[in-house]
């Protein structure tokens, strides 16, 4: 869940200046979309044979089409621009949220649109009750609110979320 896009570049290694031999990538790929696939170099493709590599959906014709459908969104001029803003939004707004609430919130921690919040409380109760409210969050073990928005959520969506998140956590007992 961290690949393709969800840190603000198409994959997570660019923000080190690294390149990875190998690399799987999957879920994001395909948008919900069942789809494999494996991104190796020149030099570590050598010691693959057809078939070893493989994938269930790699080669799927309509899973392909979902994955350059995907691709062709994610490679548009401006679209990780268009995301990191809305990370940046998102960061600053939710870092203000966690200090507003000490009793709730412990920390925040994560990169881009793939953020937790470390909680004081049990966070499933807290993803229920937001859940009620129309916003959709997981969890990360017992303590951890998961914030994953969709990468083509703008500023209205982010805020959106931000004031479901800002109810909530004003109206939790003891907060």
């Amino acid at each position: 869940q961290c690949g393709m896009g969800r840190t603000g570049k198409l994959f997570a290694h660019q923000w080190a200046g690294v390149a990875p031999d190998v690399m799987a990538v999957a879920k994001a790929l395909g948008n919900g979309f069942p789809i494999g696939a494996c991104l190796a170099t020149e030099k570590a493709a050598v010691g693959m044979v057809a078939g070893s590599h493989g994938s269930t959906f790699g080669g799927n014709p309509m899973a392909v089409a979902c994955g350059n459908a995907v691709l062709d969104v994610m490679l548009e001029p401006g679209f990780f621009e268009r995301t990191q803003r809305t990370a940046r939004l998102l960061w600053d707004k939710l870092e203000a949220l966690v200090g507003a609430y000490p009793k709730l919130f412990a920390e925040m921690r994560g990169s881009g649109h793939l953020l937790g919040i470390r909680c004081h409380v049990t966070a499933g109760d807290f993803v229920a009750k937001l859940r009620a409210e129309g916003l959709l969050c997981l969890t990360a073990g017992d303590n951890v609110l998961r914030i994953l928005p969709p990468l083509v959520a703008g500023e209205r969506e982010i805020e959106e979320g931000l004031g479901i998140l800002h109810k909530v956590a004003k109206e939790w007992p003891a907060s």
